[in-house]
């Protein structure tokens, strides 16, 4: 086959014309329009999840070295005593406890009540993506078995040991309370996007200091050891982020979905494959 050549014709009103292409060939190159029905799902874990939860693991092993020392800074008195570190503490921990539980069930009655899908099915994403991030982080707990700080221990991990009867001592690694407040910030990051244009941008960034400031409270408390947060906050951040991806699958595909909508094709009485592209245009009749 002789090499393609590709004309705009201006007088057909914006009609590119492909002299000697396959039609079959050009639709292969381009992006299928996609729907939320014919839209593959997108796998729970991906390349991206095992490359955060990989950046995770060394940070864990790089922290590790300053758990006793940074627990030692927390329990000095000075730090103890300070009244309002003790309450703002006690309010973030809430944050990363029965907080996003009540938010993503105070959003699920205000919608059904109010008649908002969006308000409702925020709630629902919300409470799923806390839910899997605990039973993540309960698995990890009973298989690592790591002593919470202030805990005599022969071992401080042991295999299984958080499964066991009497096991609070022992549910140390990761963070409960951080996983479950990174994945109400992703989940409320993907949420906010639905909510109002550029929304997400002031969303995301508050939601995600706020849960890193659920890890450190739980530090000041001394109920966790700094190397228990970052793979609890990849485990929340994951957890958010994968049930939004499959409650708004269209999102991912939302450019390739415009540009599909306005491409059509056509075929000409010589046998050449012309491709239209059509452009949504306004005008104002209002005076100025």
């Amino acid at each position: 086959m002789g090499q393609n050549s590709a004309t705009w014709d201006a007088a057909r009103g914006g009609t590119l014309v492909v002299d000697s292409l396959d039609s079959g060939a050009l639709a292969a190159k381009l992006p299928p329009a996609a729907s939320a029905d014919s839209e593959p799902g997108k796998p729970w874990l991906t390349r991206r999840d095992a490359a955060g939860a990989g950046i995770a693991i060394l940070a864990t092993i790089a922290v590790a070295p300053l758990d006793r020392p940074i627990s030692g800074e927390f329990r000095e008195s000075d730090w103890q005593k300070d009244e309002k570190l003790r309450s703002a503490s006690q309010v973030l921990a809430f944050g990363g406890g029965p907080g996003p539980f009540i938010l993503g069930a105070g959003f699920y009655a205000v919608g059904k009540v109010t008649g908002s899908d969006g308000l409702s099915n925020a709630g629902a994403h919300i409470t799923e993506a806390v839910l899997l991030a605990a039973t993540v982080t309960a698995i990890g707990k009973g298989v690592a078995g790591r002593a919470l700080p202030g805990v005599h221990a022969k071992e401080e991990f042991e295999w299984d040991r958080g499964f066991h009867h009497g096991n609070g001592p022992f549910v140390s690694f990761p963070s409960g309370h951080t996983a479950a407040a990174f994945a109400l910030a992703a989940a409320l990051t993907g949420e906010s996007a639905n909510w109002e244009p550029g929304f997400q941008r002031y969303v995301g960034p508050a939601s995600y200091l706020l849960a890193t400031g659920v890890g450190l409270a739980r530090l000041y408390q001394n109920v966790h050891w700094a190397s228990d947060l970052p793979l609890a906050a990849a485990i929340g951040t994951w957890a958010g982020q994968a049930v939004e991806n499959h409650a708004h699958p269209h999102r991912r595909r939302k450019l390739l979905d415009r540009i599909a909508a306005c491409t059509s094709f056509a075929r000409s009485a010589r046998g050449q494959t012309m491709v239209s592209w059509s452009l949504p245009l306004t005008i104002s009749s209002g005076k100025y």
